[in-house]
């Protein structure tokens, strides 16, 4: 299925507000969607989520023999899959000009950045080493796949822990399980970051603006990809588009791209402890759940939060998912205001005096009760005498 073009109003329209300094979803010309990072249950299974952009990274493992030229190395593999849960257009088992451009920019990113530390990789020089394998898998596709895919498959290489190996005197290798023993980390040396931008020509003049999305990647003019690490290493440069670029505007670029790189990495870092740290202490991972809006698991979360945020002074009611028709929040807390009052006036509007009235009556009714039983007593007790 091809993709559907856009229309001229729709391109004018896009255009039109670039040229004045703005964008259809309201962000600065240097301003990155949210970014989102979750985790599944096991090792190397990583979500991302920039704005509606979702990508999903796994990351396994296997023992293969190494390259003869490298043998005390591991190995490393990167795919990229689309499929038409990402976008209609996509044709499954079919590749095109996205996926041969998604594929070397995680190749350079990744492998030809030496960010990984392939000789912890080996388990037996010349014999044996571990080979990890990235599949990375378009979920939606909302824009800027790039970025979404080189962040999910950092977090997720960062992430995984493989099975510990023992290697026995005479050459066998023996791979323990996760109760057995406890996984790997990957060390990762550097964490290497893809800042896309994008370039629009409107009257011989040049707009750059951060994080396309996918209206303005199908008006673009053209789009520099950088991929570097935190430390000022850059690892790779792409210029797909027809837009030639001058020697200002990508140093520009580079300098946006370094004060970005650091925060993004710091993030990265941050997301894979915190997990690590949690399935440390025996905490069991929700999984996916915690993405769900409709997951019981999602909301126990949200009202933790919001207790927390109680507790520190900086609660905000939240503005909670109604169905169509409704009350509000506001609503409801005013009927409840309302039936209270009702209560209160009902309440005042009874008259007293039958009421007390009635009390008396009930004080006066046990009074003669009880005497008539003491009157009952003594008769029992006069007769024993007698006899």
């Amino acid at each position: 299925m091809k993709e559907t073009p856009l229309s001229s109003c729709e391109r004018n329209s896009v255009i039109s507000a670039i040229q004045k300094g703005l964008r259809h979803d309201n962000r600065e010309f240097l301003e990155v969607r949210d970014i989102n990072i979750s985790f599944g249950k096991d090792f190397g299974s990583c979500t991302v989520t920039l704005g509606l952009t979702r990508v999903l990274a796994q990351v396994t493992c296997e023992v293969v023999e190494p390259r003869p030229s490298r043998p005390s190395e591991g190995k490393i593999s990167i795919s990229v899959h689309l499929s038409p849960m990402a976008a209609p257009h996509f044709e499954p088992g079919r590749g095109n000009d996205l996926v041969e451009e998604l594929q070397q920019i995680l190749d350079r990113n990744i492998k030809e950045s030496r960010c990984l530390d392939l000789e912890s990789l080996c388990i037996l020089a010349e014999e044996s080493v571990w080979q990890l394998r990235v599949d990375v898998t378009v979920l939606n596709h909302a824009g800027n796949l790039g970025d979404a895919c080189n962040l999910a498959s950092v977090a997720a290489l960062r992430h995984f822990h493989r099975p510990d190996v023992t290697v026995e005197e005479d050459g066998r290798v023996t791979i323990h399980t996760l109760e057995e023993r406890e996984p790997i980390p990957t060390f990762m040396k550097k964490v290497p970051v893809c800042l896309t931008y994008a370039f629009f020509m409107v009257d011989e003049k040049c707009h750059m603006l951060m994080d396309p999305s996918d209206l303005e990647e199908r008006v673009m003019s053209g789009k520099l990809i950088v991929g570097l690490n935190p430390h000022g290493e850059i690892t790779s440069m792409m210029f797909p588009g027809r837009v030639a670029l001058q020697k200002r505007e990508i140093m520009n670029c580079i300098q946006n791209a370094f004060l970005k790189a650091k925060a993004s990495a710091e993030m990265v870092a941050r997301v894979v402890d915190d997990d690590v740290m949690k399935r440390k202490s025996l905490v069991k991972p929700a999984g996916y759940t915690n993405c769900l809006v409709s997951d019981s698991t999602y909301r126990r979360k949200k009202i933790d939060e919001l207790i927390e945020n109680e507790i520190r002074g900086e609660f905000v009611v939240p503005e909670e998912p109604m169905e169509e028709g409704g009350p509000k929040i506001e609503d409801r807390m005013y009927d409840s205001e309302e039936e209270e009052e009702e209560e209160e006036s009902t309440e005042s509007s009874i008259p007293k005096k039958p009421v007390q009235a009635a009390v008396n009556k009930t004080k006066k009714e046990t009074a003669s009760m009880s005497d008539s039983e003491e009157e009952e007593t003594g008769q029992t007790l006069t007769a024993k005498d007698l006899q």
